[in-house]
């Protein structure tokens, strides 16, 4: 990582969008198990300081050494879409590291304070351009200053380029003060300083209960988890209808029995047929544009155009859903019965697709719905048959690739992933675990969704492609039930590598059945292509583990991962160790041999100017009287001259003290203390070294490749600064998604 990210940032939890995504936690009300949300008391005493008090006031306050802006509530309103922004006055808890409840207002973004292990309201520091000219986010602003020992501050202020007489008067006025400030204990030594060459740490912990854990045992405790929990110890296994049975042979089927085609539950050792249709073609369910006879003649027209095929095929069997599901009344039953059809197509003889016509444009409605996919790709034989009511046409699953399934951007050649499915189910290639699991959810995604009962249905039809599979929750997100399934199947740590991606902020197509659910699978399918850094999943290998699924949709419990603190309020003082040459000497000999000499002179000037004024003088005639020895005033004379070309030395050394100062503080850094520090808004690299360091020495550079915004030189793999920001104004910025803003992550270590 470099010394200076630049990094656009967003809102959005997606993609860690926060500028305190390391470091903030939200206080939700689902920590009331821990302690209960308590309001404060009232006290009349403080009403009129209350009154000030308003989080979204706009004002400058004063808190903890900074004086810093809150937000305007007229924008936070506006970035939240006019969601009213009330003043919350209850005060939630929070359980450190270490076990300690604190409890914290839910007014403004939290943080983790790494020193306190305690949320504090999250201070950011901005450019001045920023303070300016864009209001803050709901978090605090201070401006952005850095922490430059006082004396190397003059001491550049005295150097800075200008009128060569202005220079050194300046240099003459600093002078005294440079030597006043080295003499007192008020700033520190510019000898290297020790430090801790560790960064600082992420200390948070979850103490919330994942939904869907990994480890049984991290599972929430209840009636239900304890009875499952029991009938294991007891070797008992509870007789609920679960999708993750596989089913050896359907649960019911339409036998042709004396003539007439029954719907039986004996359906051992009978060959079968899998009927697929889709209900654009046959309505048979009744809904608001279709009445109850309509479906009804649907059904009988699909019955017989089912048991004709099936006759034609050989057999006297037929699988069809409106059939042999369960009623939508047996909900449980019917979603079992669903997501084990994938069993179901396996152990048929023939899949037949009816149509009402052997056209292409037919064949690609039928093949752009989601649980269709599945049954061509799970068929027994290579071949699928497509069935008209006066045509029969065979067609291989590589050809459907090509003349039912449609992959819309598919001409770059990248984005084929029925194709690649069809490739892998036809033993013409081999997918790997991850390689299947991204490429069957891309090709789900895209598939229409027609007749979704829950959100997590896309889930549920990737399952029957996937060894593993999960029980059904009604109450699981897309995002939920995805995450789940890859915990429970090999997927070569799929969620793990996820977490690590950056993926693009651009919206895919919307899904006009359900556009609540688009958000959830642009961010999953997003996740699974190439991010902004054009990094694929299998180029990431994971540090840490996924514990378990949370409540909070769209959120993770990892475990071993060693999270760091972004300091936002401010930039320390640096520490660093620098190489000790022979200038760095000579500019320490000429700081404190200059205190020396001028201690001399002044010495020698006051002792022999007094000791010349008091002489005892001689009583010879021949030079009158009080006349003083000529031996003892030549030789006091000779002193206080010594002593006036040694205050004289002093001073022509002491010219060069800031230059020294300068000298001393900077060098070339051999190792500096490890900080991630961010404000927001950029600034000129040279700048930023000069607020950090006091000085530019060409100390900070741009990392070459660590976000979208960076330059880069076109024969060495180093960072350039970008135009934009050395030069502000005269070019163009990087167009920004709505809600997103730059902010700067400076590493010192």
């Amino acid at each position: 990582m470099g010394k200076d990210d630049i990094e656009s940032l967003s809102k959005n939890p997606n993609v860690q969008a926060q500028p305190s995504s390391t470091s903030t936690m939200s206080l939700e009300k689902h920590d009331e198990a821990i302690i209960g949300p308590t309001k404060p008391k009232e006290n009349p005493k403080w009403a009129f300081w209350r009154r000030n008090k308003d989080p979204y006031s706009g004002k400058r306050y004063f808190d903890a050494g900074y004086w810093y802006r809150r937000p305007k509530r007229e924008y936070i309103e506006k970035e939240f879409q006019g969601f009213p922004i009330a003043v919350d006055v209850t005060e939630y808890p929070h359980r450190d590291i270490y076990g300690r409840v604190t409890v914290q207002k839910k007014d403004v973004l939290q943080y983790i304070s790494p020193t306190e292990s305690t949320p504090r309201p999250l201070l950011v520091q901005a450019t001045p351009e920023v303070m300016k000219t864009q209001p803050a986010g709901d978090w605090r602003r201070v401006k952005l200053d850095g922490k430059v020992p006082r004396v190397l501050k003059i001491s550049e202020w005295a150097l800075q380029r200008g009128n060569f007489c202005l220079r050194w008067l300046r240099i003459i006025l600093v002078v005294p003060v440079i030597l006043i400030l080295l003499s007192l204990p008020l700033d520190k030594a510019w000898d290297d300083a020790e430090f801790d060459e560790s960064y600082t740490e992420f200390p948070n912990y979850s103490w919330d209960y994942p939904k869907h854990a990994r480890n049984r045992l991290d599972a929430r405790p209840s009636n239900e988890r304890n009875a499952e929990n029991a009938s294991v110890r007891s070797g008992i296994k509870t007789p609920d209808v679960s999708s993750k049975v596989r089913l050896l042979r359907p649960r019911l089927l339409v036998v042709l029995n004396n003539g007439s085609w029954e719907l039986t539950s004996d359906t051992s050792r009978i060959p079968y047929t899998f009927i697929s249709f889709t209900a654009s073609h046959f309505p048979f369910r009744s809904s608001k544009t279709v009445t109850v006879e309509k479906a009804v003649s649907a059904q009988e027209t699909l019955e017989e155009f089912a048991r004709g095929k099936t006759l034609e095929a050989g057999l006297k069997a037929y699988w069809i859903d409106f059939r042999c599901c369960a009623p939508n009344e047996e909900t449980e039953l019917h979603t079992a019965d669903v997501h084990r059809m994938c069993d179901v197509i396996r152990s048929a003889e023939q899949v037949l697709v009816l149509l009402p016509e052997l056209s292409r444009q037919r064949k690609l409605e039928w093949g752009a719905r989601m649980w269709t996919l599945p049954e061509a790709l799970l068929a027994r034989k290579q071949e699928i048959t497509f069935c008209s009511p006066t045509d029969t046409t065979i067609i291989s699953k590589l050809a459907m690739a090509d003349q039912v399934w449609d992959d819309g951007d598919a001409a770059d050649g990248d984005h084929q992933p029925t194709r690649l499915l069809a490739e892998h189910y036809s033993s013409v290639l081999t997918l790997g675990r991850l390689e299947l699991f991204t490429i069957a959810l891309e090709a789900l995604v895209h598939r229409q969704q027609n007749g979704t009962f829950y959100p997590g249905d896309i889930a549920y039809a990737l399952m029957g492609l996937l060894h593993k599979r999960i029980q059904h929750d009604r109450s699981d997100s897309l995002f939920q039930s995805l995450a789940k399934l890859s915990l429970a199947n090999d997927s070569d740590r799929l969620i793990e590598r996820m977490v690590c991606m950056f993926p693009p902020p651009s919206p895919l197509a919307q899904n006009p059945y359900n556009p609540k659910q688009q958000e959830q699978e642009n961010l999953f399918l997003a996740l699974t292509a190439p991010d902004q850094y054009h990094t694929q999943l299998w180029d990431i290998e994971p540090l840490c583990q996924v514990a378990g699924v949370a409540v909070e949709d769209q959120t993770l419990i990892l475990d071993s991962c060693r999270g760091v603190s972004i300091r936002w309020k401010a930039f320390p003082q640096m520490k660093y160790k620098r190489s000790y040459g022979f200038r760095k000497l000579i500019a320490e000999v000429v700081l404190r041999s200059g205190a020396f000499w001028s201690g001399l002179g002044l010495g020698l000037i006051i002792k022999y100017a007094w000791d010349f004024n008091n002489k005892t003088y001689s009583d010879n005639p021949h030079f009158g009287a009080n006349f003083p020895n000529t031996e003892d005033w030549s030789n006091d004379v000779g002193l206080i001259f010594l002593g006036a070309l040694a205050v004289i030395f002093a001073f022509l050394l002491s010219l060069g003290a800031p230059a020294a100062v300068r000298r001393l503080y900077g060098g070339r850094v051999m190792q500096s203390a490890p900080w991630l520090v961010g404000f927001e808004g950029v600034i000129p690299a040279k700048d930023l070294e000069i607020l950090i360091f006091g000085n530019c020495e060409g100390r900070l550079t741009y990392d070459p490749s660590s976000t979208p915004f960076c330059d880069r030189d076109p024969d060495e793999r180093i960072g350039v600064e970008p135009l934009w920001v050395s030069s502000p104004g005269k070019y163009p910025r990087p167009a920004l998604p709505p809600g997103h803003r730059l902010f700067t992550l400076v590493d010192t270590g």
